[in-house]
């Protein structure tokens, strides 16, 4: 017979230890995403077409980011607490239950703004091959016979 292990003997001290050590790694994740937004930020997509919507995506991209890990420390810590087995696997149940309804409705803004930005991109290439044919003189050599 297998002793199931008593989460609940776990020494406060050790406890402690591991919510000091999620608590820095938050903190270095949360300074290292905001430099990348910083830096996102200061790059200049002005000149390509749909640059709107490669802006919006990028920055919807971090927020998604940002909020996975965030939900990721939070349940971290909420398992340092767990005194029993069934609480540990009832908290995972819970944030995987979570996490794939905010995946889904991640993916549906993913889908929408990669749509309009498709969208936007190829009517802009459309209106340059368009302005580009438009300028081609005439061939006054030929007179269409």
């Amino acid at each position: 017979m297998t002793n199931t292990p008593n989460f609940g003997e776990l020494p406060d001290s050790v406890r402690s230890i591991l919510k000091t050590s999620i608590e820095q790694a938050q903190k270095a994740f949360d300074t290292f995403a905001a430099s990348s937004e910083k830096l996102l930020q200061g790059v200049d997509t002005s000149s390509v077409p749909a640059a709107d919507g490669l802006k919006q995506l990028n920055e919807k991209i971090a927020a998604f980011t940002r909020q996975n890990a965030d939900a990721n420390f939070s349940l971290a810590l909420k398992l340092t607490d767990a005194k029993h087995l069934s609480e540990i696997v009832e908290l995972q149940n819970a944030h995987l239950r979570d996490q794939m309804e905010t995946f889904s409705h991640q993916l549906e803004e993913l889908r929408e703004i990669t749509v309009k930005t498709v969208k936007e991109g190829s009517r802009a290439a459309t209106q340059t091959v368009q302005n580009a044919a438009n300028s081609v003189p005439s061939n006054p050599f030929y007179s269409g016979n």
